[in-house]
């Protein structure tokens, strides 16, 4: 059981890297089975998925993700994230700023067979946008 929480930690750990860090979509269906269940962006599927990395890598071109702490049980994996770049394009109404982001972030996922099946992530919007206007950053 300890074996499989660390593989599916180091799969998880290579997701955030590789995708959201390095926005290397194609690399997508190495880490999240054909058929998973998303439950965040939309459509509920890669495309989505990947279109919202897309949208990151345009608004924080230098975007990093920060795996504070991650937890893993059974088929699951949970991460805290701290999200930091800066501000570069317009985003839900507000220009781009030039400012520094500091965000929290939480993702959760369960793992089959050495793939992502389910996926649901919650950022702390609110915060992002008051930094985005250059209110002080928390």
């Amino acid at each position: 059981m300890q074996d499989q929480a660390k593989a599916n930690k180091a799969i998880v750990g290579g997701y955030i890297e590789e995708i959201w860090n390095r926005g290397l979509t194609e690399r997508f269906a190495d880490f999240f089975a054909a058929d998973y269940e998303e439950a965040v962006y939309s459509p509920a599927n890669a495309e989505g998925h990947c279109a919202m990395v897309a949208v990151q890598k345009r608004i924080i071109p230098d975007a990093v993700w920060s795996i504070e702490r991650m937890t893993a049980e059974d088929d699951g994996v949970m991460c805290e994230l701290t999200l930091r770049g800066t501000h570069q394009a317009a985003f839900k109404g507000v220009e781009p700023s030039g400012n520094p982001i500091r965000v929290r972030a939480y993702r959760t996922f369960v793992l089959k067979d050495g793939k992502i099946v389910r996926h649901s992530a919650l950022l702390d919007t609110g915060e992002l946008l008051k930094q985005m206007r250059g209110q002080q950053v928390a």
